[in-house]
Parts: C-alpha cells; sequence; structure tokens
C-alpha cells in the first residue's frame, strides 16, 4: 500500500511540475491576471499541484499575537523531547504569571499544527503548552511501539515537567485519555494533576450518540481493520519496517465521509479565482495547506483506539486499565471538568463529551460546566470565528473561575 502510494507521487511528479511552471508563468503575466480565463487557469494548475504533492509537517509559525490592541511577540520553544511527541511551549515577550494549558492535540491523522487557531486564541492570556505528535514513519523501530498506556505515560510526564495548576484541555479523539489522566492523577494525590479537565467534541462515550465514525468501528471485527488498513513502512524512512495505519488512508477517510463539501470548496476556490476573491482564495488554501498534511499512526496504538474506545467503551465502562489499574471515572473530585461540543458535529456528536458529567459523580456539582455552540461542526469547536468569539470566552472564564494561582491580570 505504502510503496503503491509513493509511486503515484513520483510518477504524477513531472506534471505536478509542469502545473508549477504554467502557475508561475500565469502569476508573471499582467495580461493574464486580468482576466477571468487567465486566472480560472491559474486556480486550475493551483489546485492541481496542491493536491498531488507530497505534504511536509506544517509549522505554527505564530510569531505575534494582539493585546489590548498591540502586537506582541511570541516565541515558541520546545521544553522536553520524547520519541513519540515533543511538548511545545509558546511564551510571550515580557509574560506575565498566566494561567498554564496544555493542550492534548490528537493522533488522528493530522499535525497539531491542525489547531494552530485553537493555539493563537488562548496564547494572549494563557501560558501555553502543546502536544506536538511525531508521525511514526519518522520514529526508528529501535523506539518501540506507541500504546494508549505510552500516551498516558507521556501525558503524566508532561504534567510533571509543566508543575502543579495546569489546565488540560484535549481536542477531539484524546478526551478519552484527558479524562483518564485525572482519574489517574486524582487517585494518586499527585500534586501536578490538572487544575481543570476541558474535552472538547471527543468520544467520551460513543454510546450516547452514534456518528459514522462509530458505526463503521462497530460493523467490523479488528481483524478487518488490521487486513485492510494497515501496512508497513517502506525504505527510505526512519521507520522503516515499522507497521502503520498511513496518514493518507485516514485522510482518504476523512474526505469520504463528506465529498459533496470537499467538492462545493474546490468549485468555491474556481469561482474566488475567477472573481479575485483573495480572500476566499487566502482561507481555502490555508485550510487545505494544513488539511492534507497527515501524519502515520503506530498499528498498536491505532487498533486499540478502536476496539477500546469505540468497540468495546472501556472508559464509561470503567474497564479501561493503566499499567494494570482499572480507571474509574469516580476518582476524579478535585479536577474541575468543562465540556465542549459542537451542535453539528459529526465526528464526535453532541452528548459523547456531556457525558464525562454523569460519570465523575464525585466530582461537586459547582465543578462542573457544560457548552454546547450552535451552528458549527466538529472543526468549529477548535477553530474558525465562532471557536474565536464564542467557544473560547468560555474556556477562558472557566479556568479563570478554577485557577489556583490567578495573577493580577484576572483579577481586573
Amino acid at each position: 500500500m505504502y510503496d503503491f502510494y509513493d509511486s503515484i507521487s513520483y510518477f504524477t511528479k513531472p506534471s505536478r511540475k509542469s502545473a508549477q511552471i504554467l502557475r508561475s508563468i500565469l502569476r508573471s503575466n499582467p495580461h493574464a491576471m486580468n482576466s477571468c480565463i487567465g486566472r480560472l487557469a491559474e486556480g486550475l494548475s493551483d489546485m492541481y499541484e496542491r493536491s498531488t504533492r507530497r505534504v511536509h509537517k506544517p509549522e505554527f509559525n505564530i510569531d505575534q499575537v494582539t493585546i489590548n490592541g498591540e502586537e506582541v511577540n511570541v516565541y515558541q520553544t520546545t521544553v522536553l523531547k520524547k520519541p513519540f511527541c515533543d511538548l511545545i511551549r509558546f511564551t510571550k515577550e515580557n509574560q506575565q504569571h498566566e494561567p498554564k494549558v496544555l493542550i492534548i492535540a490528537p493522533i488522528s491523522g493530522h499535525f497539531a499544527t491542525l489547531l494552530k487557531d485553537t493555539v493563537k486564541r488562548m496564547v494572549p492570556k494563557h501560558d501555553v503548552y502543546i502536544t506536538d505528535w511525531k508521525s511514526v514513519r519518522d520514529v526508528p523501530l529501535s523506539a518501540g511501539s506507541f500504546t494508549l498506556d505510552n500516551y498516558l505515560s507521556y501525558l503524566i510526564d508532561f504534567m510533571h515537567k509543566i508543575g502543579p495548576n495546569t489546565h488540560v484541555m484535549a481536542v477531539c479523539q484524546p478526551a478519552v485519555q484527558v479524562m483518564a489522566l485525572g482519574a489517574i492523577m486524582d487517585e494518586a494525590d499527585d500534586p501536578c494533576m490538572p487544575a481543570s479537565l476541558i474535552p472538547m467534541g471527543g468520544p467520551i462515550d460513543p454510546r450516547v450518540k452514534k456518528t459514522q465514525v462509530n458505526e463503521l468501528a462497530e460493523s467490523h471485527p479488528l481483524s478487518w481493520f488490521e487486513k485492510n488498513f494497515l501496512t508497513y513502512v517502506p525504505s527510505g524512512y526512519i521507520g522503516e519496517g515499522r507497521r502503520v495505519y498511513p496518514g493518507f488512508v485516514q485522510l482518504t477517510a476523512f474526505i469520504n465521509m463528506n465529498p459533496d463539501a470537499h467538492y462545493r470548496a474546490h468549485v468555491q476556490y474556481l469561482e474566488d479565482k475567477i472573481l479575485n476573491n483573495k480572500a476566499g482564495m487566502e482561507k481555502h488554501t490555508t485550510f487545505y495547506d494544513e488539511y492534507l498534511s497527515v501524519l502515520d499512526m503506530d498499528d498498536i496504538y491505532y487498533l486499540e483506539t478502536i476496539e477500546k474506545i469505540f468497540q468495546t467503551y472501556e472508559l464509561p465502562r470503567n474497564t479501561m486499565k493503566y499499567k494494570g489499574q482499572t480507571i474509574n471515572l469516580k476518582n476524579i473530585r478535585r479536577c474541575a471538568l468543562l465540556t465542549l461540543e459542537g451542535e453539528k458535529d459529526d465526528i464526535s456528536a453532541p452528548g459523547q463529551s456531556f457525558a464525562a458529567h454523569n460519570l465523575c459523580k464525585n466530582l461537586p456539582a459547582d465543578m462542573h460546566g457544560h457548552y454546547l455552540q450552535p451552528g458549527v461542526g466538529h472543526y468549529g469547536v477548535f477553530s474558525g470565528s465562532k471557536w474565536r468569539s464564542s467557544v473560547a470566552p468560555q474556556i477562558e472564564e472557566f479556568i479563570q473561575k478554577f485557577d489556583r494561582e490567578i495573577g493580577t491580570y484576572y483579577k481586573k
């Protein structure tokens, strides 16, 4: 499978190069770019080049944010390196003492840079960290496999590195892991346990309202996924010989879930080209440059996710284990809980995250919070205008309420 994918990339290289040349010629010709036909031709060549190229891991490129009307410089540093993930921190010029936030990015096909909008919106008022997961094709076999146990061990190590009173946001799939993290650390009376747990659009209990994703997982045995979707990393990569669930397979699945929307988006892009709507063109290219950038997952992690989260529902049934120890969400007593969902989410349907509240039976009532954002799908919960204007303020208010070391900036 992987060899075939690489072969397609190799054999389309000449036509991709031709499209690049044509695009450059058209862009450098004022007469062409002043005509509708010229802009359409440039748009078609651009679309072909973008959709066939091998996209590498994007950068966050968050260099500045606006605070109180002023542009402030932002610096990205790696504070902890691990074989499968780096812990990244975003600090501001003249940064004050602010609430610490760890954003747990999903390992579900895309890189952590898919959450660029999430990070950028949180940086002005918080000390932000994020998990930057690696594509396992770039991890040597000598590093071993990556499992759900490894995932939780990584998160615990990250919490210890950041220190006490850290608020933990989890986007999509790691909503399960963040709830397990809270239960493990709270039961252990760990001084670095999360100050708050903030799962966003995640499958904490997929039984509540099933989506196409859930139905696919339930309709086939684990062996079917193993046979049809797993392959080996070919030579030429650091992770040569590693068995993986390839990112290009996940991307194909994402597109096939809603092909009409992607078709309309590309038609709209060509219309924007013809009309010279620069804002519309930039929005399209920014989204798809990120959307088409995918990573490979470890085979064991992929199969465990399908089985334990989407088939046997271990977390809500209190049968999930970490290093042999049963994880029970009743053990969450001191980590405040805010769940966030999108009304039109067709990946993790509304109710799947909210289910966490009924499972945290020993958490005081005043430490629960929930927000449903009207009119948005899965990505609108953590990206886009409604995320910035409506969802993020809910998180900020919740963090202020439950932060144990709020600085003077938040006392205004």
